[in-house]
């Protein structure tokens, strides 16, 4: 008989293509993982991956095996999150998903007085940007900087995310100064992303591109050494004493900021006491998040 513990592993391996990813993913050593897939092969007696340098590829029974063990798990979920979403509980646990930057720069208080306010509940994060599959229950809540969030989910848009270019307070003296285009550059992100593009990159056609930091609190610290000017979130930027913004102070918005959740954990009590918690908080600090908390000095 099949064990449901073996397809968890074995699905995992599919999904990522390596033992390692796999073992990340389900939060087990790698070792763990390798060795259950060795035992789900040997009680099946076939391959279900060819190993590789590149990693885990599936077989034919794998294939076969891959579907069908997705459609159960689908069900197995489905089934789940109808019990979940039933639970009238103000205690148990909540998997929360946001990426990092938004945990510790904006929703981390909001978090610490909502677990002050129902201490029966723990909560369990993944700071991450992946998309975490909430049907799979792989998280109960998502904050996501997206502008369409998936269709299957439910939930609101908390605020627009504003960005504004960013320069060390100590070059605030050179800002002043009629030529100090001239004189700055664009600290770049990736190869691909050199310089900004649109509303922004406009109002400074004369900065050059300098350096490349893909990270947001690196671009950030960067900046306030006086490397150049960063394009930053107004969350992040604004109230940075080592941070200003430069003329002619303008912002510009391409994402928004959303909480999620499935529609099967409406009722969740728990889940829907979170939601409404950080929304509560969003929309206090909403001026902050758009940009409109700023005030030239």
């Amino acid at each position: 008989m099949l064990n449901w513990d073996d397809l968890k592993f074995f699905l995992a391996v599919c999904r990522t293509g390596s033992v390692r990813a796999a073992a990340q993913l389900l939060g087990v050593n790698h070792a763990t993982v390798s060795r259950r897939i060795n035992s789900f092969e040997l009680s099946l007696g076939q391959r279900l991956f060819d190993r590789s340098a590149k990693g885990y590829v599936r077989t034919k029974l794998g294939d076969e095996i891959f579907n069908e063990a997705s459609y159960l798990e689908d069900r197995l979920n489905t089934v789940e999150r109808k019990i979940a979403g039933k639970d009238e509980n103000l205690a148990g646990d909540i998997r929360i998903t946001m990426p990092d930057l938004l945990a510790q720069k904006l929703f981390m208080p909001a978090i610490a007085e909502f677990c002050r306010l129902y201490p029966a509940v723990e909560l369990d994060f993944a700071m991450t940007n992946e998309p975490l599959n909430l049907a799979n229950r792989e998280a109960d809540v998502a904050i996501r900087v997206c502008s369409d969030p998936p269709e299957y989910l439910i939930g609101r848009k908390l605020a627009e995310m504003h960005r504004a270019p960013y320069v060390a307070k100590s070059s605030c003296p050179k800002v002043i100064d009629s030529d100090f285009e001239a004189r700055f550059n664009w600290i770049g992100w990736t190869d691909k992303v050199r310089r900004p593009v649109g509303k922004l990159a406009r109002d400074y056609p004369r900065f050059s591109a300098k350096h490349k930091l893909g990270d947001t609190f690196l671009q950030a610290q960067f900046c306030a050494l006086g490397m150049g000017v960063s394009i930053l979130p107004c969350f992040v930027g604004d109230p940075d004493p080592a941070l200003v913004r430069i003329p002619p102070y303008s912002t510009d918005t391409r994402h928004d900021i959303w909480i999620l959740s499935h529609p099967d954990l409406r009722k969740n009590a728990k889940i829907q006491a979170f939601v409404r918690h950080i929304t509560e908080f969003s929309e206090s600090v909403k001026p902050l998040i758009e940009g409109q908390a700023f005030t030239p000095s």
